[in-house]
């Protein structure tokens, strides 16, 4: 798929629904122009009864419980089917039509009056015989919200040649279609019901499946494509490696799924979307802009990670310097208090990820990432001990994007927490490593010999029967006792 500049930004609308047409407003009209049954009937009653009629109007045409209109869905579907050749760009009030058609499927209700039509065989049928993207990319976000209900999920299930049909769009060069196809599969596979719905089945059908993600990944420049695309591999892993937990699926799932295309797709989309600081041509990206969206992006990759560790250790035996470069790359930026607090129930999860990871890891240590590490365990020690007053909103707070979720403030507990995990990967990453190469990089770090008594003695309480835990713990106090004889050593050969 070649590199595509073309749209910087997600193109989901937000169209004003008070220009929606609404049939049951000219029929309100009509009924109110009638003249009153009986002269006698007093000016309050007449006005009840005027409402009461627009009501029954207005209920005769709408959509369930909602006040949309039945008769201009149908009409915009019926518009549609006879599309054709046309392009949107030259008809804007059907594009507007169809843009406010896909606001109005946030409504459950509005979504099974669509099945009740069979739209999604009509969606699909046009959007492989047509050329115009915007037409597509439309219709796939109004799939995408139709997945919010199960429903949605029994169609494509019962008829999954459908959900292989849509993924056959993976291979289209338009970043806002993928985009729209990228949000359909996550809701689809976020939201589905454990036991009644089994996508493994379904999804080794599409052919090239790994190969066309890793494609993607590897060559778009498209920001919010690939975020959307790190969120459909990980909703992906989660349903088929934790959701359905048969076994022999979960190996077959890796075999088809682990490949280094795959891998190296994600190395390169990480590099696009967070380049490393100092490196040239690598200053375009602003730390103290990074969002709530950012940080989510960021443990969604790590999580990828982690699960690939786990399960296809294997895989990473040539990609050890690459992955270490990620977590390189998302420690450097938690080390600054403005990114590490308030602290989150992501940046929970991104520490225990990169626990995961370096307990998969043997015998791999950066001594830039440990400094980084021993930081944030300091920071997040000290917030402990003098709880901070809330900040004002800063910048990763100020940029979160609609649809992230809830903000979660954080508090003690993800304090705690975070402190707790951090330390249990630095646990993890020093383990197999020589002490010199630990000293080493105490000194570089300059840290604290009492940060590792307190980490020591926390480490004691929580990981007791870890079988490496004294050996480990004694030799970190070992490394930085002898890292500060060393340079006291030092100091009066400096100063003769």
């Amino acid at each position: 798929m070649p590199k595509d500049d073309s749209h910087s930004e997600e193109s989901q609308p937000s169209y004003d629904r008070t220009n929606q047409p609404d049939s049951g407003s000219s029929s309100s009209c009509s009924k109110g122009n009638e003249p009153s049954s009986s002269k006698d009937v007093p000016d309050e009653e007449q006005d009840e009864t005027k409402l009461q009629e627009k009501l029954q109007s207005l209920k005769g045409d709408r959509i369930g419980e909602t006040m949309y209109s039945e008769r201009f869905v149908l009409s915009t579907i019926l518009k549609l089917s006879k599309q054709g050749d046309r392009l949107l760009e030259d008809d804007e009030e059907f594009e507007h039509d169809l843009c406010n058609l896909w606001d109005m499927t946030i409504e459950p209700d509005v979504v099974r009056f669509l099945l009740e039509q069979d739209v999604i065989e009509l969606f699909l049928a046009l959007a492989a015989g047509s050329q115009d993207f915007r037409l597509i990319e439309i219709l796939f976000g109004i799939i995408g919200n139709m997945c919010c209900v199960e429903e949605m999920h029994a169609l494509f299930h019962r008829q999954s040649a459908l959900l292989v049909t849509l993924c056959d769009f993976l291979s289209v060069s338009d970043a806002p279609v993928l985009v729209q196809l990228m949000r359909t599969l996550t809701t689809l596979f976020d939201r589905s019901d454990d036991e009644r719905f089994h996508w493994f089945a379904v999804m080794k059908q599409v052919d090239n499946l790994a190969e066309k993600i890793a494609m993607i990944l590897a060559t778009s420049t498209n920001r919010a494509l690939l975020e959307h695309t790190a969120e459909t591999v990980n909703a992906m892993i989660n349903r088929f490696t934790e959701a359905e937990v048969d076994y022999a699926q979960l190996n077959e799932f890796y075999r088809l799924f682990a490949k280094s295309c795959l891998l190296e797709g994600l190395f390169e989309a990480f590099r696009q979307l967070y380049p490393i600081p100092g490196r040239p041509g690598n200053d375009a990206f602003d730390e103290e802009t990074l969002t709530l969206k950012d940080v989510k992006t960021m443990r969604r990759f790590l999580e990828i990670h982690e699960h690939f560790i786990v399960n296809a250790n294997e895989l990473y035996e040539a990609y050890v310097g690459e992955v270490d470069q990620c977590v390189h790359r998302v420690l450097a930026s938690f080390a600054s208090a403005s990114v590490l607090f308030p602290v989150t129930k992501n940046t929970v999860c991104i520490f225990v990820s990169i626990s995961n990871i370096y307990s998969g890891l043997m015998y791999h240590f950066r001594a830039e990432s440990f400094v980084y590490m021993v930081q944030i365990y300091e920071q997040l020690t000290e917030a402990l001990q003098n709880p901070p007053t809330p900040p004002p909103l800063g910048p990763v707070r100020d940029a979160m994007e609609e649809g992230d979720g809830e903000v979660d403030d954080g508090g003690e507990f993800d304090v705690e927490t975070a402190c707790a995990e951090i330390r249990e990967a630095i646990f993890f990453l020093v383990g197999p490593i020589d002490e010199a190469i630990i000293r080493a990089a105490i000194r570089m770090g300059q840290l604290k010999e009492s940060t590792f008594e307190r980490m020591c003695r926390e480490l004691r309480e929580t990981m007791d029967g870890e079988p490496l835990l004294y050996q480990t713990c004694a030799k970190l106090m070992s490394a930085v006792r002898s890292g500060e004889q060393e340079a006291d050593q030092s100091m009066p050969q400096a100063a003769q």
